[in-house]
This record gives structure tokens, C-alpha cells and sequence, in this order.
């Protein structure tokens, strides 16, 4: 009888395991990922929190004046287009009843809180753009170079994905 319970007890703790174990490589992991479509490149791919926040500030190719666009992920962990600030003296880009004047000549469009799916440029050739991840600098260049479709997405993954591009990643290289 003793010897049947202890089986049990073992089962059930195996079992316990087993399903923590299948839980945890199920459970989703998201990815901020900026790749460069053209060469099939990862820029940068970081785990991607709410409130986590990209800045993408290039010069206009018309005006050759500074634009800079803000990003925020949100609760959802949806990728939020929310402001934009520029020079330039045309009118603006979306919901021009927002715009303010910040500065001389320098525009910032709050509350634009347009979801995407995505975000894509084309790097420039002879002006550069700057990426900007939580504060942080990121390198386009050092794998992009001008003309490069760049994409900015947030993705879904399971750990146990995550882990699997990982070890084939490595094996790759």
C-alpha cells in the first residue's frame, strides 16, 4: 500500500513538472525587432516591455530639415505611433488641430496614439536616420546601408520558439 502512494506522489510530481515545464516554454515572450529587409539582417532584438519607447529622427528629403518620430509599446504590447516633432513650414503631417509650437520654426504634434503593425524606411543615403531604443543609440548603420528597407516590429513568440532560433541561430553562425 505504502509503495502504491509513493508511486502516486511521484507521478503527481512529475506530472506538476511536466505541466510547469510545458507552461513556461508556451508562455509568450515579445520582441522588439528592427531588421533590415534588404540584406535579411537583425539591427537589434530586445524583449520588448510597455512603455518601452523608439525614436526615429532623420533630416526630410524635401526640405532637409530635422524630423523626429516617437513610438511607445503599449499595455497590449502594440507598437503606438504618438507624436511627431519637425521644422519645416508646411502644415503637418496628421491632426494638425494638435500642433504646437515648440520652438522656432519646430513643430511637435502630440496624442497621434495610431497603433501599428508595423514601421518601415528606407534608410537614407546621403542623410543618416538615428534609432533611438529606450534612450539608447542604435546602430542602423553598422548593418544597414542606404536605400535598405528597415522594418520595425513587435513580435509574439513562445520561449520554447525563442530558445530553438537561438540554438539554430548559433549554429548558423
Amino acid at each position: 500500500m505504502r509503495k502504491l502512494h509513493k508511486r502516486r506522489l511521484i507521478l503527481v510530481i512529475i506530472s506538476l513538472l511536466f505541466a510547469a515545464g510545458a507552461g513556461l516554454a508556451l508562455y509568450p515572450r515579445y520582441i522588439l525587432r528592427i531588421t533590415d529587409e534588404t540584406s535579411h539582417r537583425d539591427v537589434l532584438e530586445i524583449a520588448a516591455e510597455p512603455g518601452d519607447n523608439v525614436w526615429i529622427v532623420f533630416i526630410n528629403s524635401v526640405e532637409h530639415l530635422p524630423v523626429a518620430d516617437h513610438f511607445v509599446i503599449d499595455h497590449r504590447h502594440e507598437l503606438v505611433f504618438t507624436e511627431t516633432i519637425y521644422q519645416a513650414p508646411y502644415a503637418g503631417y496628421l491632426h494638425p488641430e494638435k500642433k504646437e509650437l515648440i520652438a522656432l520654426s519646430t513643430t511637435r504634434i502630440p496624442g497621434i496614439n495610431r497603433v501599428m503593425e508595423e514601421v518601415t524606411f528606407f534608410a537614407g543615403y546621403e542623410f543618416k536616420h538615428l534609432l533611438f531604443v529606450n534612450g539608447n543609440w542604435t546602430p542602423l548603420y553598422h548593418v544597414a546601408k542606404g536605400g535598405d528597407l528597415i522594418r520595425i516590429t513587435v513580435d509574439r513568440k513562445s520561449m520554447l520558439t525563442t530558445l530553438i532560433d537561438r540554438i539554430l541561430t548559433h549554429e548558423q553562425k
